[in-house]
């Protein structure tokens, strides 16, 4: 019994051994979005982002795929997110954001941030999604608002395509953010312009 149960452990430290590498990936930052000293001092529209919705099936540290609009959907076990993928979201739409505002001396950061704000974006994720070699997709709904009502909402959807490798589908991923934050900033700052003659009613 001892010599079998000794059998068993080996067999089990070879497989752990043989195990493949666990990669981890985070999204690409936007070109262009690194925060420089003049968004801190910015008096333009400020945005608060808040935390980020996601559905069930994302809600883990393993990366997704999914072919097409196939039902089926695989969870990768050996390539996962370094970082939890609601954060990395708001990350990137934060610089995109604070990217296309720049012109307009506006600023955007996650709302965990705790910096008082002008408006707030809300953003629930619908669909996130693809395969190396293969489409990605987003899908969000999104809603702009301030003192606690809704100025402006919307829905917004686009595909792409992947590379061959999962770092390639990551960084398409990645694109499709970037251009959901800028409708976010296009948004704002439309918003804002109409309210510039009148005064922010600031959250400041």
């Amino acid at each position: 019994m001892r010599a079998v149960l000794a059998l068993l452990l080996l067999l089990s430290l070879a497989g752990c051994l043989s195990s493949p590498a666990v990669h981890f990936y985070v999204l690409a930052s936007p070109e262009g979005g690194e925060p420089s000293a003049s968004d801190r001092a910015a008096d333009g529209p400020r945005v608060a982002i808040m935390p980020v919705a996601l559905p069930g099936y994302l809600q883990r540290p393993q990366m997704v795929v999914r072919r097409g609009d196939d039902v089926d959907i695989r969870i990768e076990d050996y390539h996962r997110w370094g970082e939890e993928l609601s954060l990395g979201i708001a990350r990137i739409l934060s610089l995109t954001m604070t990217r296309d505002m720049r012109a307009r001396r506006g600023v955007a950061m996650p709302l965990r941030t705790g910096a008082p704000a002008d408006y707030r974006v809300q953003v629930e994720i619908r669909r996130f999604e693809g395969a190396p070699g293969g489409n990605v997709h987003l899908e969000a709904a999104w809603s702009l608002g301030r003192d606690g009502g809704t100025l402006r909402d919307g829905v917004f959807r686009a595909d792409g395509r992947a590379g061959e490798g999962m770092a390639d589908m990551v960084e398409a991923q990645s694109a499709l953010l970037e251009q959901l934050g800028s409708e976010l900033a296009r948004a704002v700052l439309a918003l804002d312009a109409g309210n510039h003659g009148t005064g922010r009613t600031s959250g400041r």
